[in-house]
């Protein structure tokens, strides 16, 4: 039978074993790992100061460092990714507050210029309609004047009447058959050389019945018609020293060059620019069209380009139309001058056109170069010739046929 207390220092001796096995294991464990050795240290004393309360929390503190690093890591990431959007909303906000500047200074650029526009569009409607009230009023000048030369016409009809009965008596007197009617129809020219010349300024009509009456004396073969003879030569001489102004061909003149303004080309006028052509952007990249798009945009804008003379006004096509209307107006109211003898207004008339024509029209083209020399010698006529007087050929011939 066994004795019990045989077996006691038997177990004793196991427990002091495994106590060695333990301790060795533990050796090795921290030799290994010194701070493996330290947190189970620190867990064992915890583990033997309080072995229920603190097993749990010990064995999961280690996890706990790892979770926390990979939080912050992801917050400091998240708040980059947040300040990009800010920079980027920011950039956004502005670049759009630039365009929406950027277009309202454009838009209040265009709105001035196009109010400047109107108010010289205006300014050139009020000048042609004051133009227009300057033409009517001399038009009814005009219309007085004639009906003033009316009158006169009236009356040197009556002296032409009576001329016709002295001629009439002179058939009815006792003289040769030959010289009687010839005399009466010499007194007849010579009053329409008069009437001519002093109130219809016609020289050629004036210059054609001298010459006939001067031809009819002659035909007579009377020497008491030698002084009358010599005072219608003298006449003659006198009126063809001046009747190189031709005031109907002057008028008609003019009035050709007033229908000739319309076609001539502007300097500085608005053409509408070539279209691009649309096959080709479909070929070029975003980017390229971009590029274009600004490049048409700003060439709106800005138009750089050399020249050596003053800059031209622009002129929008209803301005066009006010010029030419402006200068057919210049150019008519000169030959309404010619017609009415006034070589001051023809004077202003004629400059008013080709100072218009210098500055605004292309003087480099034929047309207008040609329309410039024409209005330069026109410039230089005189309108208001003063005729001589052709009454002593009729008063020598009424004393010579009364003495007769």
């Amino acid at each position: 039978m066994n004795d019990p207390r045989v077996n006691e220092p038997k177990d004793g001796t196991e427990a002091t074993d495994d106590s060695a096995a333990e301790g060795s294991s533990s050796a090795e464990s921290s030799t290994e790992s010194p701070a493996k050795s330290s947190i189970e240290s620190s867990t064992e004393s915890s583990t033997e100061s309080s072995p229920e309360s603190s097993a749990a929390p010990a064995a999961a503190y280690p996890a706990v460092v790892p979770a926390a690093s990979a939080g912050r890591s992801f917050g400091i990431v998240l708040g980059f990714f947040a300040l990009l959007v800010a920079f980027a909303a920011v950039g956004g906000v502005a670049f759009t507050w630039w365009q929406v500047t950027e277009q309202q200074e454009v838009v209040a650029e265009k709105t001035s210029e196009a109010a400047r526009d109107l108010a010289d569009i205006r300014a050139l409607v009020l000048e042609t309609q004051a133009r227009v009230a300057a033409q009517d009023e001399r038009f009814s000048e005009l219309r007085s004047e004639a009906e003033a030369r009316r009158r006169e016409l009236e009356s040197l009809d009556s002296e032409i009447d009576e001329a016709r009965e002295r001629m009439e008596s002179f058939a009815r007197e006792d003289f040769p058959e030959e010289r009687s009617p010839a005399v009466a129809e010499v007194e007849y020219l010579l009053l329409l050389a008069a009437r001519e010349l002093a109130l219809a300024d016609n020289p050629r009509v004036a210059l054609a019945a001298l010459r006939k009456a001067d031809a009819q004396l002659a035909a007579l073969d009377d020497p008491s018609f030698a002084a009358t003879r010599r005072a219608i030569n003298e006449e003659i001489a006198a009126v063809e020293a001046v009747a190189d102004v031709d005031l109907e061909g002057l008028a008609l003149r003019l009035d050709s060059l007033a229908g000739r303004i319309e076609g001539l080309p502007l300097h500085g006028s608005l053409s509408p620019e070539p279209l691009a052509d649309a096959s080709a952007g479909t070929e070029e990249t975003g980017w390229k069209r971009f590029l274009a798009r600004l490049r048409a945009v700003t060439a709106d804008l800005f138009r750089i380009r050399r020249t050596d003379t003053p800059a031209a006004p622009l002129l929008a096509p209803d301005e066009s139309f006010f010029l030419y209307r402006n200068i057919e107006l210049d150019l008519k109211s000169a030959r309404l001058a010619v017609l009415a003898r006034d070589q001051e207004n023809f004077n202003a008339g004629v400059e008013a056109a080709r100072a218009a024509l210098r500055e605004y029209f292309v003087v480099e083209d034929e047309a207008v170069r040609a329309m410039l020399d024409a209005l330069d010698e026109l410039g230089t006529r005189d309108v208001t010739p003063e005729w001589p007087s052709i009454g002593r050929s009729l008063e020598l011939l009424r004393e010579t046929g009364a003495a007769g």
